[in-house]
């Protein structure tokens, strides 16, 4: 395990708690160790673990399953990962993870000690869609997962493509009120020149009829407090510079309103 004045010295770099260096270094390896179960990786996780370095840290780990698996077998498998990320790492994660079922796959949760005393622990989220509830519409890839740590390991994981990403994001963007949603959209589609944009439009409108969004501009609009309230708390722990909400927000509304990605019904 990397010594704790390297978590301290990441945390005062990137200007984020402690805790979100502890995390996104407890999900490196588990990430790494996850690999035995068919699925991909995808959303803001996937664009820092695999895509940019030094991209906002993510709470989360999100997979989309690529064949069916049974709550018991996805038990095993996460249970085994654990086991493995424990050994390898030195991290003290706790072996038995909380794991559910719902309509639309697993929610895990997976508690983990590096430097925090008392009773509480860190947690890192996993989230697991069911194949059948997400259709994935251009070609996975597999890529080395960036693990910027001095225990360094080389490990490949599959991963959504990025235009696959941004079109999920932008869909996302309609179905719930998430502030790293917009940061993600502003960011991939106006700062990060390797995205190819035609690819991105030529999927969006399959990514609404999939899950049966409505584009609603209005609706969108409606929500512009909703997502400024959240912003700061949302974001404020997963990147040192957060960008202006307004100038955000507006470069999202323009993206959406001036290209006419979609044409939608």
């Amino acid at each position: 395990m990397i010594p704790q004045r390297e978590i301290k010295e990441k945390a005062r770099v990137f200007g984020v708690p402690v805790s979100t260096i502890e995390r996104d270094y407890g999900q490196n390896w588990l990430l790494k160790n996850l690999s035995s179960i068919n699925m991909a990786l995808k959303g803001g996780t996937g664009i820092r673990k695999v895509y940019i370095e030094n991209y906002r840290f993510s709470d989360d780990l999100d997979f989309t399953l690529l064949e069916e698996i049974k709550v018991e077998e996805i038990k095993t498998k996460v249970k085994e990962a654990i086991v493995k990320s424990l050994e390898e790492s030195g991290i003290s994660f706790d072996e038995d993870p909380v794991i559910s079922e719902n309509e639309n796959g697993f929610a895990i949760d997976v508690y983990f000690r590096i430097m925090q005393r008392g009773p509480n622990k860190t947690r890192i989220k996993i989230d697991i869609t069911k194949s059948f509830n997400e259709k994935i519409f251009l070609p996975l890839e597999e890529r080395e997962i960036i693990h910027p740590y001095s225990d360094s390991f080389l490990s490949q994981v599959k991963v959504y493509s990025l235009e696959e990403i941004l079109a999920e994001k932008i869909r996302s963007l309609f179905q719930r009120t998430r502030p790293r949603d917009l940061y993600d959209v502003w960011f991939l589609w106006k700062e990060w020149k390797k995205v190819d944009k035609t690819k991105v439009q030529q999927i969006l409108p399959k990514k609404f009829k999939f899950k049966n969004v409505k584009l609603d501009i209005n609706g969108l609009k409606s929500r512009k407090n909703n997502f400024k309230k959240a912003w700061k708390t949302s974001l404020g722990h997963q990147l040192k510079n957060l960008p202006a909400f307004e100038k955000v927000f507006n470069s999202v509304l323009k993206i959406i309103e001036s290209t006419r990605i979609f044409r939608l019904s």
